[in-house]
């Protein structure tokens, strides 16, 4: 792999789809192979991602706009301290969402998708986005009856239905999409097969 620019790959979905199983798993293989991997994910652990996570059992109280502000805030910060600085030292790096999950997300809200991705111009453009689709009620089972998990305000079925279509009307150059209702093995190979395209992977 070329030492100048590293690789960004985003796992992108509603909730449910796998996508935090399959980046571990990818993650796994490239340690194995000796490429230099970085995970990690949005919302943060930083301040501005705190916040963002208080809202998953309180939205009601702030407008969508300010969320939308707390998202791009999180998001500059994740980029100025880790993303940007790893990307120029040649690393990969796997982020669990991204700004794709920001359009869905706030666009389900009611927000202009268009705007949105016009808002996030200083985030750095992924080498591959891979796009998880499942059934939501697939996703809704996973999170409740296999992780023991209760709903957030980010999950509710019907909010979730809005969200699976904006994802799917997004037409990305980076996006690749995979379907996430099969088993992890079976996903897994395809992510792999897609990964094996860029350059210094395969």
């Amino acid at each position: 792999m070329a030492n100048t620019k590293g690789l960004l790959i985003v796992f992108e979905g509603t909730d449910g789809t796998g996508k935090s199983t399959q980046l571990k798993l990818l993650a796994q293989l490239l340690e194995e192979k000796g490429v230099d991997v970085i995970s990690s994910f949005e919302p943060t652990n930083g301040a501005y991602g705190k916040k963002i996570r208080a809202l998953y059992s309180n939205r009601e109280n702030t407008s969508r706009e300010d969320e939308l502000e707390l998202f791009l805030a999180d998001r500059k910060e994740h980029v100025e301290t880790l993303i940007a600085p790893a990307l120029a030292s040649g690393k990969v790096v796997l982020l669990d969402r991204y700004y794709l999950s920001t359009i869905a997300y706030q666009g389900a809200a009611g927000l202009d998708p268009a705007l949105i991705l016009q808002k996030n111009d200083f985030a750095p453009v992924p080498d591959l986005a891979l796009l998880f689709h499942a059934p939501i009620q697939t996703g809704v089972t996973r999170i409740t009856e296999n992780r023991g998990d209760k709903l957030n305000d980010f999950e509710k079925e019907e909010y979730l239905r809005k969200v699976k279509v904006q994802f799917e009307e997004m037409d990305l150059p980076c996006i690749k999409r995979i379907d996430a209702n099969r088993s992890i093995e079976e996903i897994h190979q395809d992510v792999l097969r897609l990964v094996k395209n860029l350059p210094g992977i395969g």
